[in-house]
């Protein structure tokens, strides 16, 4: 018959049963069986003779599981490492979790390596050693439905720094091409460095690279910037949240979505070093490589 011991089992199920039945002391028996007294008074106490289960009586879930899709789409999007997300939930969600737990998301969303997600641009020290430097930005375009309670539809673009992973958000309470290329006059401002090209993949509000007269590829013009426009319908879907944002994110208390993200914008540009980059934060690295 196979018995099932624990991994750092000291003692068989035969032999509880014998300290369970043995009128000798403690000290007597821990001799004769080489084991510690500590060992033959827990047997002793007990009324059977196998190991018991190590999984937790109870399993507190800390996020939810609108927060669980949240974290997995910052992973597969922005490429995420597991420390740099820690603290993105941590600090920018002020959603506490372990790493550990963490980590148990990811895994259970199949995500957890970093090699899953798919070929992606190099990031930090390890694009500048292939010779690529920061400059090229990616824009981007998320249609949002909250509860009316958090004020409806809303209209996301942002824009993520390729190398540096430096990034802007706003939302608005609608889109256009022309709002993008206004918003766009504010990113290059706020950017601490030069914008080379930009790349996109809405191709109905970015608009295709054919069509000359559409307001980004006149603002990129002017601006002497390169542009990419790749065609991908899924980014025209609305992603629809059935609870409250303040449930969602902690650390919006009473703050607009636009607020939060430019926000949590600044905390990460500034505040947020990364393994990556050589333990410097967005800002300090774009500069210290523009």
């Amino acid at each position: 018959m196979e018995i099932k011991l624990h991994a750092n089992a000291t003692t068989t199920p035969r032999v509880r049963r014998y300290i369970q039945e043995s009128p000798k002391s403690d000290r007597e028996l821990a001799q004769e069986l080489g084991i510690s007294v500590s060992t033959v008074r827990r047997w002793r106490n007990r009324t059977d003779a196998v190991d018991r289960t190590t999984t937790p009586k109870s399993i507190h879930k800390v996020l939810r599981q609108e927060q669980s899709a949240v974290i997995n789409w910052l992973r597969q999007t922005f490429i995420v490492p597991l420390d740099e997300l820690v603290t993105v939930v941590a600090c920018g969600m002020q959603q506490p979790v372990s790493r550990a737990g963490l980590d148990r998301y990811l895994r259970r969303a199949e995500i957890a390596h970093m090699n899953v997600l798919g070929a992606r641009v190099m990031r930090g020290k390890k694009a500048i050693r292939s010779g690529v430097f920061p400059g090229n930005l990616r824009i981007f375009y998320r249609r949002i439905s909250l509860l009316p309670q958090d004020g409806g539809e809303f209209h996301v673009l942002w824009a993520e720094e390729a190398v540096s992973g430096w990034l802007a958000a706003r939302a608005y309470a609608g889109a256009s091409a022309q709002l993008v290329a206004h918003w766009l006059d504010d990113v290059i401002a706020a950017a601490p460095g030069d914008i080379q090209s930009v790349e996109t993949e809405n191709k109905k509000l970015f608009g295709m690279g054919a069509v000359k007269d559409h307001p980004l590829q006149t603002w990129c013009a002017e601006k002497g910037v390169t542009l990419t426009v790749s065609a991908d319908d899924a980014t025209d879907i609305t992603l629809h949240l059935e609870c409250r944002l303040a449930e969602l994110i902690p650390a919006i208390g009473e703050l607009s979505l636009d607020a939060y993200l430019q926000q949590v914008c600044e905390q990460y540009n500034r505040q947020w070093p990364q393994k990556k980059l050589g333990d410097l934060t967005p800002v300090q690295f774009w500069q210290q490589y523009r």
